[in-house]
């Protein structure tokens, strides 16, 4: 009997074998990893990644099909979490899974597409312990995940993930791949965390996202009016921009993220 997709959950399950190994290719072949798939739906990428993988946990909201997974996916090294990946502690999850303190760690899915921000910026606050992140998203977001500054898809999001972690954008996914068939295509984006900017920031990273989310709120005024909505002093804020070298008028998409990082560091010293 074929499984219906439930769109209050945003599921859209893939149906290429092909397009399957292609994906779980991006995860470097070391088979003491710990793989964490997020959404494994019908166990399509789960059934080839517990073949490759001594531990694999898969977090599934839907409890229609958990009987499945366990039934098609009956290994020792398999593990489900029926759970609202919104609501699981990342942090306790990994430490409690990884069998010794080297294991390195890979996060993968299909993201549901009404919750893609919502993992991603979770995703963020764990970067210390995980290794690479593979996700499947619209090719909308995709796209702004990957972009730099000055271009037109260049965001909040944009900054986050260059923050964290070196982006690059795989393959795209065309929609015809998936069933039932969403209305627009998706891509590969993979996330190679690094901590190349959070030595800069003392472990302010989180104030510093939260910060670059409320300049990016009016992207159409300039980053002289987004600062002076912070600091609520205009003569303050002028001052933080000249002493970090940006030119009043320029828009929140023409600030790279070093320049992010410096005008913070300027205003968390005043």
């Amino acid at each position: 009997m074929e499984i219906q997709a439930k769109k209050k959950f945003g599921q859209n399950f893939i149906s290429d074998p092909t397009l399957i190994k292609k994906i779980v290719t991006l995860i470097p072949e070391n088979k003491n990893s710990l793989i964490i798939e997020i959404g494994p739906g019908t166990g399509a990428l789960t059934k080839l990644l517990v073949q490759k993988f001594d531990k694999v946990v898969a977090i599934e909201i839907d409890e229609s099909l958990i009987p499945i997974l366990h039934r098609d996916l009956n290994s020792e090294n398999f593990k489900i979490i029926n759970q609202d990946v919104l609501t699981i502690d990342f942090k306790s999850l990994i430490e409690n899974e990884k069998q010794n303190p080297e294991q390195e760690v890979y996060l993968i899915s299909n993201m549901p597409y009404y919750i893609t921000s919502e993992i991603l910026f979770r995703t963020f606050d764990v970067s210390d312990q995980i290794k690479k992140a593979i996700f499947m998203v619209q090719k909308e977001v995709a796209t702004r995940l990957i972009a730099k500054e000055s271009g037109n898809n260049y965001n909040n999001l944009s900054v986050a993930a260059d923050f964290y972690a070196d982006k690059k954008y795989e393959f795209t996914v065309l929609k015809n791949k998936f069933k039932p068939v969403p209305k627009v295509d998706s891509a590969i984006v993979s996330l190679t965390f690094w901590d190349k900017y959070k030595q800069e920031l003392n472990g302010n990273d989180q104030e510093f996202i939260s910060f670059v989310r409320k300049i990016f709120n009016n992207r159409r005024k300039t980053i002289l009016n987004n600062l002076t909505n912070i600091t609520n002093n205009k003569d303050l804020s002028k001052a933080i921009l000249g002493q970090t070298k940006i030119a009043e008028n320029l828009r929140p998409e023409n600030i790279s993220t070093n320049q992010y990082i410096q005008l913070f560091k300027n205003l968390k010293v005043q």
